[in-house]
């Protein structure tokens, strides 16, 4: 994967051919070294934090430099080939990890605030085992297939399965590599994941879909229910659970719509829920106990009304 404001320095000459005009760039200060690489201000910072370490991200950091629905998480994922030598102490912790909201293309971290004192409080390194003995390529980030196994191999499956779902929805990844992908796993990594689906359109949907399907519950995703009206989740008959894929909720334009479908949706006798980010993410324990107490009342297998 290429990234705006990164070259590597066996690149640069074919970027700038001018050997004068490569030393103006460099003694103004418009491109620096970081590590083997020349970055420019245009580059994300903590993606240059990394690579002056001798690092590349994986996991959750280098999903979310893929514009993948990433995931909350604590550290800076990264990882090296065997031959690279760490430095001494070990690599420095590095600043909060943020991911693009794609609602807003706003950067919001990817921790809990809730728990965490200081949005700023640096982040430490997670480190994945290393399979490669050199780096395959001169890109800064790993390729997405990569980047997926790691994931796999380090994350709760729910969220593994968020960061899958996200780049089978935005074609980074199709059925024929998700399928090598997971043979390529270890069965206790592979077999849970078999279940990812390619029409999630949010994190927050998938986690709430793979709840209720680990409690043998009868949901579809993305289900058209009336011409212009498409939900997140239809669980049972007449149960529609919508899911904010983001954790803000300022727009009056959305809020008017999502009212008139819901208003729409009720008109022919389904029930609609509407989950939040916080809900899901932050709060999940009480949002759950309450969709439990739902499940048991079991209207959700209700016939619609006429």
């Amino acid at each position: 994967m290429q990234v705006t404001g990164v070259v590597h320095a066996s690149q640069l000459p074919d970027r700038v051919p001018d050997p004068a005009e490569r030393r103006r760039l460099k003694r103004s200060g418009v491109i620096r070294s970081a590590g083997e690489w020349y970055v420019t201000a245009e580059a994300p910072p903590d993606l240059v934090a990394l690579l002056e370490q001798g690092l590349r991200p994986t996991c959750l950091d280098a999903a979310a430099l893929y514009g993948l629905w990433t995931p909350m998480g604590r550290g800076v994922h990264a990882f090296r080939p065997r031959v690279v030598r760490m430095p001494e102490p070990a690599p420095r912790a590095l600043p909060i990890r943020r991911r693009r909201d794609p609602a807003t293309a706003e950067l919001v971290p990817l921790v809990d605030l809730t728990s965490t004192p200081s949005p700023l409080s640096p982040q430490p390194i997670v480190l994945h085992p290393p399979s490669l003995r050199a780096w395959p390529d001169d890109n800064p980030v790993p390729d997405i297939s990569r980047v997926l196994d790691h994931a796999a191999r380090c994350l709760p499956t729910v969220d593994a399965a968020i960061l899958l779902e996200s780049a089978l929805d935005l074609g980074l990844l199709d059925a024929n590599a998700l399928r090598v992908l997971l043979d390529g796993l270890p069965q206790r990594y592979g077999r849970p994941l078999r279940r990812v689906r390619s029409d999630a359109q949010s994190g927050t949907e998938t986690a709430v879909r793979w709840w209720l399907e680990g409690r043998c519950v009868k949901v579809r995703s993305q289900v058209q229910l009336l011409p212009d009206v498409r939900v997140d989740l239809l669980v049972g008959v007449n149960w529609v659970i919508e899911c904010d894929s983001r954790r803000f909720h300022d727009d009056p334009v959305r809020y008017a719509e999502d009212r008139r479908r819901d208003l729409a949706l009720s008109v022919r006798g389904y029930r609609v829920t509407r989950l939040t980010w916080e809900q899901v993410f932050l709060q999940w324990e009480q949002t759950s106990r309450m969709l439990q107490v739902l499940l048991r009342q079991r209207r959700h297998s209700a016939a619609l009304s006429a």
